[in-house]
């Protein structure tokens, strides 16, 4: 038999506890506001202003017709331009999604009623990104070619030329979403794990109060965090080389990069999350409180980072945040070593960024636990 008076106490002196604690009232009212606001106008699937490139060979009247109804459709962020070199740069970066060849007969096709050959090539690497996009410009293409036939029916003498569009699908020609889903859950597992282990053991010791005897002893701040940071480094490291093992013998993910590279940008990035992990500790004092905060932290940056729906359906702002993000740059990264076999030294943004972030979590997080270390544990 239930005793409701106890039941009622005890529902009482949990409520009080919970008022009491002020960074738990602000994560309750803040954290779902910000979520809403934040996700609700960030994610979509359908991907619009998607990086464009197109390479005009015929600059003519006609090409410039059809760059213009692509502009006006929304859904492409065109730059022209007429040598290939630099556009297959940043099209193997990532930097560009869709590379559009305007053939030098072109204009000659629509009117001579001859055929031509538009060269559409994607970046297949998350086929959902290009979906929309290239319905669209299947759709304009046709649509184009129609129109300035009947405009020019006098020169062209009432015929009109079939421009046939190619696809050419590069990294990932199957559009299997695994490839581009799989590395991108290796980033989110060691954006995780490594953070949530080191918070919470630190946590854990403050409550038990080991933590003021490790204190009392003599041992400084810096020895304390980096002999607790250092396994956590390592349990990742570990966690990397099964994540990769289990990824390219089982699932069929493609290693076309350097290991030892990958090896690398994971430990900058690991050592980044174990860095971010002990100095929440600074601002928290329980581990509900930890939980709560690195959950707010990863559902926003899984959700920003381009990982749930494409980078470029988030509008501007949305954009601006996730690159903020190191989550953001760490997938690019290993998307770009283990799908498309790019080099370190071809995505030293992404890298400066994790560096950046690095370095800046290492000083603001070195005066708070001084601080903290110095007032009491």
């Amino acid at each position: 038999m239930i005793n409701l008076k106890i039941l009622l106490a005890l529902v009482q002196k949990e409520i009080r506890e919970i008022i009491r604690d002020r960074v738990i009232i602000l994560m309750i009212l803040m954290m779902p506001i910000i979520n809403l606001v934040v996700m609700g106008y960030s994610v979509n699937l359908d991907a619009r202003n998607v990086t464009t490139i197109v390479i005009d060979h015929d600059n003519s009247l006609f090409s410039r017709s059809l760059i213009s109804a692509m502009n006006n459709s929304g859904y492409f962020n065109i730059s022209v331009v007429h040598e290939e070199i630099v556009a297959r740069r940043k099209f193997s970066l990532g930097l560009v999604k869709i590379l559009v060849h305007i053939p030098n007969d072109y204009s000659k096709g629509i009117i001579t009623d001859s055929n031509s050959d538009i060269l559409v090539e994607t970046d297949a690497t998350d086929p959902s990104t290009t979906a929309n996009a290239l319905q669209t410009l299947q759709y304009l293409i046709e649509n184009t070619e129609y129109r300035d036939s009947y405009n020019y029916s006098s020169i062209a003498n009432d015929s009109s030329g079939k421009t046939n569009v190619v696809f050419r699908k590069w990294f990932n020609p199957k559009g299997d979403s695994q490839i581009n889903i799989v590395p991108g859950l290796m980033g989110i597992i060691l954006s995780i794990m490594p953070m949530l282990m080191v918070c919470l053991s630190i946590v854990r010791e403050r409550e038990r109060g080991t933590l003021q005897h490790i204190r009392g002893s003599g041992v400084s701040p810096f020895v304390y965090l980096s002999g607790k940071a250092i396994p956590y480094v390592m349990i990742g490291l570990l966690q990397l080389n099964l994540m990769l093992g289990i990824s390219v013998t089982f699932l069929d993910i493609p290693m076309k990069g350097s290991y030892s590279e990958l090896l690398a940008v994971s430990s900058l990035f690991i050592l980044l999350s174990v860095v971010i992990g002990v100095s929440v500790t600074t601002v928290i004092t329980n581990q509900l409180q930890a939980m709560q905060l690195l959950s707010f932290y990863f559902l926003f940056s899984n959700m920003l980072s381009g990982f749930l729906s494409p980078f470029e359906a988030m509008p501007q702002w949305s954009q601006w945040l996730g690159n903020l993000i190191p989550l953001t740059h760490f997938m690019r990264v290993i998307r770009g070593i283990m799908v498309k076999g790019n080099s370190i030294t071809l995505m030293g943004n992404e890298l400066l960024h994790l560096v950046s972030v690095l370095l800046s979590v290492i000083i603001i997080g070195y005066f708070l636990i001084n601080r903290r270390w110095a007032k009491n544990t």
